[in-house]
């Protein structure tokens, strides 16, 4: 009797009614689970896509996660290729702010991000650089700012491409400081900070991840960050906002699905990650890469990703920047 009772407990409504809906669906997943990254191999956003799907494998017994590069087109390619596939479950998109600037500034693309993708949850978020050669003359922002104006659009800077967010954050510097800077768009990180020590440009814009070895070396020096604040794992580094308050500009990186994604699928996907996030080793991996593990619920991340999808489109429009 008291053997017939527990299990009556076990499956009675309201328990059922309590357990997440996912909880209560058919199990997922039933085969291979593919996360399409829009950049090579190597790189942070690889890296972390990896990351996590490596996690998953191990806190989701029998599942299997995949990482699948399809570089190119600024991430168009892999973007479009998630909004066509079947909403299954199957096929997810780790995609970076980048991602969602892209189909803003192409002519060519339909994309819409916050339409087209149902956001699964935001995996980290991460600050730009600006970086100079320790022989430059401005040692913090407020002296680039009085350099560029004395040399009155001479100062030049390179960054990682046009239309990505490096390219309209020092859009955005321009706009608040009042200054002309000659931008410098290179293909990838490399190059761009390769330009910079080779002396063929004043400055660069890159991210934490990609000038670490050369900050740490002392080859490059800091001028300041992009965060709102400064960041525990460079405290000497000064934010843009100590010299022009308000100002922030930070990168995200995360998971979406193809727009119709069930829910349940999106709320189990977005509780594993999330967990994930929480383990002390994972976040001590994402910061070693200049990066902060974020989590949250898949509706912290829409909202995100809206805001985001508003901000930089009026960016794209006051700065006229547009690609064939």
């Amino acid at each position: 009797m008291r053997q017939s009772s527990r299990r009556s407990l076990l499956f009675s409504p309201a328990l059922l009614a309590a357990a997440p809906a996912w909880a209560q669906e058919q199990p997922w997943p039933s085969r291979q689970v593919r996360i399409v990254v829009g950049f090579a191999a190597g790189g942070a956003n690889d890296i972390m896509a990896r990351l996590l799907a490596s996690k998953l494998g191990e806190t989701m017994p029998g599942a299997t996660f995949v990482v699948e590069n399809r570089p190119g087109a600024g991430t168009l390619l892999a973007a479009e290729h998630v909004a066509r596939a079947a909403p299954d479950g199957y096929t997810f998109l780790y995609a970076s702010t980048s991602t969602l600037i892209t189909p803003l500034i192409n002519r060519g693309s339909t994309l819409d991000i916050p339409r087209d993708f149902t956001a699964v949850i935001m995996a980290q978020n991460s600050p730009l650089l600006l970086v100079s050669r320790p022989d430059f003359p401005a040692r913090n922002l407020a002296e680039v700012i009085a350099l560029a104006k004395q040399r009155g659009g001479r100062l030049t800077i390179s960054h990682p491409g046009s239309g990505g967010i490096n390219h309209l954050s020092l859009a955005v510097l321009m706009r608040d400081a009042g200054i002309e800077l000659t931008m410098v768009p290179y293909n990838g990180n490399q190059p761009s900070l390769t330009a910079l020590l080779r002396g063929d440009v004043d400055l660069a814009s890159d991210s934490l991840f990609a000038t670490r070895s050369l900050l740490e070396s002392g080859t490059i020096r800091s001028i300041a960050i992009t965060s709102a604040q400064r960041i525990s794992t460079h405290p000497a580094v000064p934010t843009f906002a100590e010299t022009l308050p308000g100002y922030e500009v930070t990168f995200w990186g995360g998971l979406f699905g193809p727009r119709g994604t069930p829910a349940p699928i999106v709320e189990r996907l977005n509780h594993e990650v999330d967990a994930i996030l929480r383990q002390p080793e994972v976040a001590a991996r994402v910061r070693s890469f200049g990066a902060d593990p974020m989590g949250g619920s898949s509706a912290d991340y829409t909202r995100v990703v809206a805001q985001d999808w508003e901000r930089w489109g009026k960016v794209v429009r006051e700065v006229g920047v547009r690609s064939e």
